[in-house]
């Protein structure tokens, strides 16, 4: 058994967003993180390369935009995203947002 505390771990800027990385040191093939969006924040349009990447909202309402759709992400709501699907998302609520990301690399990229 591995336990990581939230508390413990220092979170890293990633533009106008914090990511504070919680994956166990046992995992090789997974990694998960909590992102968290301020009021304005955001993540440029980025093409996934990764097999799967998936967002669970924990706070607030995140929108992202894949391919021309926008899906608001809100506690609870779970999003997936498929390597080469190009996605951005943003802060324009009223409340920080905070998301659990999972993500997956490509076993193409891990193998070489």
């Amino acid at each position: 058994m591995e336990l990581k505390k939230y508390d413990d771990e220092t979170p890293f800027p990633f533009g106008t967003l914090s990511v504070t990385d919680m994956t166990p040191e046992t995992f090789s093939r997974l990694s998960l993180g909590v992102v968290e969006v301020p009021i304005g924040g955001e993540h440029p349009p980025f093409a996934e390369q990764r097999l799967e990447k998936i967002y669970v909202g924990l706070r607030g309402t995140v929108a992202f935009t894949c391919e021309g759709e926008t899906a608001l992400v809100s506690p609870g709501d779970v999003l997936v995203f498929n390597g080469g699907e190009q996605y951005s998302y943003h802060n324009g609520g009223y409340e920080p947002g905070q998301l659990l990301v999972l993500q997956r690399p490509n076993r193409d990229r891990s193998e070489s």
